[in-house]
């Protein structure tokens, strides 16, 4: 068995070297040696999987957080090569909807004895996302915590980051088209899940499954601080989708559109700004998943 590790050094705020480590260790002992290769940039990083790519080995593994995972995704969607997962990132939402555990050594047993699994993903123009993507408050909090939450981990570092990004927050101008589905007007933020998980555990999109070829999407219209505010902690359960104002749908396609430069993030990664046509890409990837 042929495996090729693209590995990220910098993820999970220094801690991925000794992780990675004990995941190698485990094939090892399993009769696989593994072949690491390290990337210096996400631009490397698409370089490396690529290559990996088009080497055909048995399985590509992608050994860092979500946002390693995000660009060999972009890299191997669409072939017959699976992706293994190896999560060493603060979040890993990407693994933790797939049911790949968190823990290294758990997760090397799952490449040694797991099952392939086609999985959808979304699509944004040229790009695909496996998570969740969106625009408004979580693209802001997305973009502080790349940038400035360097000390906090996980749902930890999200949490922080919406509550000190809700604090200078406006609501902003959207229109939101789906199929039997419109809505204008200003919103806190829209979500797009491929998959319930965002922000280190958060199930923003509660319902969302990686293989019905649907999005799900939670929109969250503007409303005040102080009536949003006591919400929050329910989105570690998904119950705030039970929220009088909350919209919540699916559907296998949607337009978002802003007169504001609005950016849109999924998988904690910047794609583009608004406007953005999103849609569901039924079982374009293979994934090795528990058995």
């Amino acid at each position: 068995m042929r495996i090729i590790i693209l590995f990220n050094p910098a993820a999970g705020r220094g801690s991925a070297r000794r992780k990675l480590a004990l995941a190698v260790e485990v094939l090892r002992r399993g009769g696989v040696d593994p072949e690491i290769r390290e990337s210096r940039s996400a631009e490397h990083l698409h370089e490396l999987a690529r290559q990996a790519r088009a080497e055909q080995p048995d399985v590509v593994v992608s050994a860092g957080g979500d946002g390693t995972h995000h660009h060999v995704i972009n890299e191997l969607h669409g072939g017959e090569i699976p992706l293994g997962i190896i999560p060493l990132g603060t979040g890993n939402d990407i693994p933790l909807g797939l049911g790949i555990s968190s823990n290294p050594r758990r997760a090397a047993a799952t490449l040694l004895r797991g099952r392939t699994k086609s999985i959808d993903l979304g699509r944004v123009g040229s790009k695909v996302f496996a998570a969740v993507a969106g625009a408004g408050l979580d693209s802001m909090a997305a973009r502080y915590v790349n940038e400035r939450a360097q000390n906090l981990r996980g749902t930890a570092a999200y949490a922080w980051a919406i509550l000190r990004c809700l604090k200078d927050y406006r609501p902003q101008p959207m229109e939101v088209h789906a199929e039997g589905f419109s809505f204008s007007g200003n919103v806190i933020a829209v979500l797009v899940g491929n998959h319930p998980f965002y922000g280190g555990g958060l199930r923003v999109t509660p319902c969302a499954r990686s293989d019905d070829g649907l999005l799900d999407v939670c929109l969250i219209p503007a409303m005040s601080k102080w009536r949003l505010l006591p919400w929050i902690p329910r989105v570690y359960r998904g119950t705030h989708v039970a929220h009088p104002r909350i919209q919540y749908f699916q559907t296998p396609r949607l337009t978002m559109d802003s007169p504001q430069p609005l950016e849109l993030y999924a998988d904690g990664e910047f794609v583009q700004k608004l406007p953005a046509v999103i849609e569901a890409a039924p079982r374009v990837l293979r994934v090795v998943v528990p058995d």
